[in-house]
Order: C-alpha cells, then sequence, then structure tokens
C-alpha cells in the first residue's frame, strides 16, 4: 500500500509511554456547554412539556370531580367512580404499552397524547356551556386522559437516552423526576384544586 506524499506515519506510543488525550469535544457540543442541560434547546423543549402536561394533569384529577360535585350534583359514589377512572388505564394497560410504545416514533407519540388530553379536557367547558354535560362524559374524559397519560409517560422513559448522551442521562433524569414530584403538590395547590375543599365542605353540610 503506498502512502500519500507529506503524510506523516502514525506514532505508536512507546512502552511506558502516557498515550496523547483523546480530541477536546467542540464548543458547539450541547454536553459541554456552561449551564449543562439548561442550554440544550431539545431537553428544554422536552422539559417544559412534560412540566406543563404534569401540572395539568395533577389539576384535572381535582377539578374533574369538582365539575362533578359543583355542576352535576354528583355523590360521593360518583366522586370516587370518577376518580378511578383517571388511574384505572395503568391497571389496565400499564404493562403491555411498553411494548407497544417500543414499536411507535416516541416524539410524536408525546404530542399526541398533550393534543389528545387538550382536546378531552376542554370538551368539558364546552358541554357545559350547551347544557349538555354528563356524568358520563366526565368518565370517558377522565379514562381517555388517563389512557393518553399512560402512553405519555411511558414514551417519556425511553426518549431520555435517545436524547441525550449518557452521561447526561443521570442530570435529565434528575430535573424530570423534580419537577414530576413537584406537580403533586403544586396541581392540587393551585386555585382549581384549592377550592374543591370549600365546595366538598358546602356538599357535606347541605346533606345533613
Amino acid at each position: 500500500m503506498t502512502r500519500a506524499v507529506g503524510a506523516a506515519p502514525p506514532r505508536t506510543p512507546a512502552a511506558g509511554e502516557t498515550p496523547p488525550a483523546p480530541a477536546p469535544r467542540p464548543a458547539g457540543d450541547p454536553g459541554v456547554r456552561r449551564g449543562g442541560l439548561l442550554r440544550h434547546r431539545d431537553f428544554r423543549l422536552l422539559w417544559a412539556g412534560q412540566t406543563a402536561s404534569a401540572v395539568g394533569s395533577n389539576v384535572t384529577t381535582v377539578a374533574l370531580p369538582l365539575v362533578a360535585v359543583t355542576v352535576l350534583d354528583a355523590g360521593a359514589f360518583g366522586v370516587a367512580v370518577l376518580t378511578a377512572a383517571s388511574w384505572l388505564p395503568w391497571l389496565l394497560v400499564g404493562l403491555p404499552v411498553g411494548a407497544w410504545v417500543d414499536r411507535l416514533p416516541r416524539r410524536p407519540l408525546m404530542i399526541a397524547c398533550d393534543l389528545v388530553c387538550a382536546a378531552l379536557f376542554l370538551s368539558v367547558p364546552v358541554a357545559a356551556l350547551l347544557g349538555v354535560l354528563t356524568i358520563g362524559q366526565l368518565l370517558v374524559v377522565a379514562l381517555g386522559a388517563g389512557l393518553a397519560r399512560v402512553f405519555f409517560e411511558t414514551a417519556d422513559q425511553v426518549y431520555l437516552p435517545v436524547l441525550l448522551r449518557p452521561e447526561q442521562v443521570p442530570e435529565g433524569n434528575a430535573k424530570l423526576q423534580a419537577t414530576q414530584t413537584a406537580s403533586y403538590v403544586l396541581g392540587p395547590g393551585s386555585p382549581a384544586g384549592s377550592r374543591s375543599s370549600p365546595a366538598r365542605s358546602r356538599r357535606c353540610c347541605s346533606t345533613r
């Protein structure tokens, strides 16, 4: 094999000699920018979307029973069934959904899940304004939103290693888990959730 004219032969380190350090990553690499993942545009979009979705889901966990009580005059059994319907999809499809998600593109699936949730939740005030809201519709909304949440969270878990480098995944997981945990407090503690206690108190007092 002929060697190109002027090309230096590759140098092999001698015995006991420290090999040369690997070339540094380019300055534009998201993994080496100052600020960590806060400078990673795709992760910021994922983080913002996941945070909004988590807070919205936890708000509606309180808001749907509140609507059932204040608008439809639902009883304790109806509220209990409505609350259970939000978590029923995890019991029914929580295991096989992982195999289904592996066959689908993650990012479009997550966007579609959020759009489905938004459409379902928007149907509640529209039906209330038209005077056609029923407890059956609230059950369909709770089940549909819960099912979409199962797909979203499953895809979210497997999408992060695709989006980030292996050394960035622990930091990304920590940030996503922190906002997920905070949503359990911020969601029910929001104005929609904070109004649920007086409404339920009035309901209990009126039945005595």
